[in-house]
Parts: C-alpha cells; sequence; structure tokens
C-alpha cells in the first residue's frame, strides 16, 4: 500500500518501494482528480513523469482501441427503464474522455432532443417511440443504412422513431437502435464495450496511486529469510 512517509509543510511524501526514496505527492487529492480527468496527469503533477506518460499512453490506447472496434458507439449513458447502460459506470473511470456521452445523452432525452452537431458519437440508441427533432431524424437516415426516413413518424414539432405498430399488425424492424448496432458490429460491440471498461476500470489503480503513492510488496516473512 502507498505508505506517508512524513508529514511536512502540508505536503505527503511517499516512500518508492524501490530504493526508498522520498516521493512528493504535493496535494494527494488534486493528484488524484488531474489522473480521473486525464490518467497520468495527476503523476506528471507531482513530477513522476515516466510513470505519468505510461499511464497516459497505455490506458488512452486501450479505450481508443475499444472505441474504434464498436465503430465509436460503446461508450454512451442511458439511465432509460430497462436500457441502464451499466458499463458506462465502467467506463466512466477514463475521465474526460467520457464526459461527451453524459452531455450527448443530456442533450438527446432533454428538450434539445438531438445531440450536439447532430452527431452520433457516444449518443445513446434510440429506443422505440423516442422522440427525437426532425434534423437528427434526417441526419440519422442520411448516414445510416439500416435507418430510413420511413422509419420517423411525425410527431410535431418531433420526429418518432419506429413508433408501436397497431394492434395486430407484424413488425419485421428491429425494435431499436441497439439492436442495429449489434447487427452491424456483431462481436466487436462487445469487444469494444469490454476494452473502453478495462481502461476506466484500469484508470481506478491510476487515482489511488496519485492519492497514496506507489504501492509496496507485502512484508516477506522472517522464517522464510532464515531458510
Amino acid at each position: 500500500m502507498g505508505i506517508s512517509a512524513s508529514l511536512a509543510a502540508g505536503r505527503i511524501v511517499a516512500l518508492s518501494p524501490d530504493d526508498e526514496t522520498p516521493i512528493d505527492l504535493k496535494r494527494p487529492a488534486v493528484a488524484a482528480v488531474l489522473s480521473w480527468l486525464v490518467p497520468g496527469l495527476g503523476q506528471l503533477y507531482q513530477g513522476r513523469r515516466q510513470k505519468g506518460v505510461l499511464f497516459m499512453v497505455s490506458l488512452l490506447t486501450i479505450f481508443v482501441v475499444g472505441l474504434w472496434l464498436g465503430g465509436g458507439r460503446v461508450v454512451y449513458a442511458s439511465w432509460k427503464p430497462g436500457e441502464k447502460r451499466w458499463a458506462f459506470l465502467c467506463q466512466a473511470g477514463i475521465g474526460a474522455a467520457a464526459i461527451p456521452a453524459l452531455l450527448q445523452s443530456w442533450r438527446l432525452e432533454g428538450a434539445a432532443k438531438q445531440p450536439v452537431l447532430l452527431s452520433s458519437f457516444m449518443v445513446p440508441p434510440l429506443s422505440r417511440g423516442q422522440p427525437v427533432s426532425q434534423a437528427y431524424a434526417t441526419e440519422l437516415a442520411r448516414v445510416d443504412p439500416d435507418i430510413e426516413p420511413e422509419d420517423f413518424r411525425p410527431l410535431p414539432p418531433w420526429r418518432q422513431f419506429r413508433p408501436f405498430p397497431p394492434p395486430g399488425m407484424l413488425d419485421r424492424t428491429p425494435a431499436d437502435q441497439l439492436s442495429v448496432w449489434h447487427k452491424q458490429l456483431g462481436r466487436f460491440f462487445e469487444i469494444g464495450t469490454l476494452y473502453t471498461m478495462l481502461a476506466g476500470m484500469l484508470n481506478a489503480l491510476v487515482i489511488y496511486d496519485a492519492f497514496s503513492g506507489p504501492m509496496h510488496p507485502a512484508p516477506r516473512d522472517e522464517k522464510k529469510e532464515k531458510r
């Protein structure tokens, strides 16, 4: 565990597990927040440059690769009944890189009924009957080959995505946009989700390192040393 060696002039100092040299953690709470915002940024703030760069490059690479594998659609925030995106709780551990998902969800499900700049990046999938702006409906029909203009019905002043069919009428179209994504991406949707979740969860260790200092190995048993 990170061990505080001294407390002097308001600065917490930890001991390096390698050579017992002191490491100035500066303000650990500030460093922890910085490492949440950008992996490794807290370590850079503390002057631990090699470790900070290593964390930043490795974790952001994992996150970006996951996004790429998932076609940019695997990171989104949704808390609608029956469609809660629990994976986002892990993805949010990567910090600033996941914040756009919160903004896009708020915009789509709020009064605007459309994401920022009509971009589908990190936007939650549409559910059956969900209202959206006419501009976003037009954009989705233009960029997504599996969505047609006929998938949206007038719901002044909005457009409604694939409303429920009348009783007794069979509807063979996918019920929601998430089904369309799974059809397009196949197993890569789950693989991309896993990569982005791992990046966020691993950053929890980076945050802990920024707050408490490097982890130390468990003390050896004296009896084993004698042998």
